[in-house]
């Protein structure tokens, strides 16, 4: 079979077809990234939580353990969302994202004080 500038052989497809679907979803990473960098639709989890490694700690039980000897839970950040964080707010701090901006300080950092229910104890469900 003659090959013509139009015709290519079998892999030559194949190999340009991979080529292709691999710059495309290089393309489409890299817009993932500039897109979630720059997100303006963040969750209210972000004022009272401290990230650290695959875990994410709430600032306000951090806040009411410090001179104990109790630690705050780690809730992990591997699935990406932020279900257990706002269930946290929610369940033991009444926080949630219509009032959220009441705990927050002029820094945009947690008060502890507001946060604090006496029903309520800082620790995962």
């Amino acid at each position: 079979m003659s090959s013509s500038p139009y015709t290519f052989s079998d892999s030559e497809t194949i190999d340009d077809t991979n080529s292709t679907i691999s710059e495309s979803n290089t393309i489409i990473q890299n817009q993932h990234q500039q897109i979630s960098s720059t997100r303006k639709n963040r969750s209210h989890t972000i004022f009272f939580f401290r990230v650290d490694g695959d875990f994410a700690y709430c600032k306000i039980c951090e806040s009411n353990f410090a001179n104990t000897n109790k630690r705050a839970y780690g809730y992990s950040r591997k699935g990406g969302n932020t279900t257990n964080l706002i269930a946290h707010l929610r369940d033991k701090h009444n926080i949630t994202k219509d009032n959220y901006s009441e705990y927050l300080d002029e820094h945009e950092e947690p008060i502890a004080e507001l946060a604090n229910h006496p029903s309520t104890t800082c620790s995962p469900k």
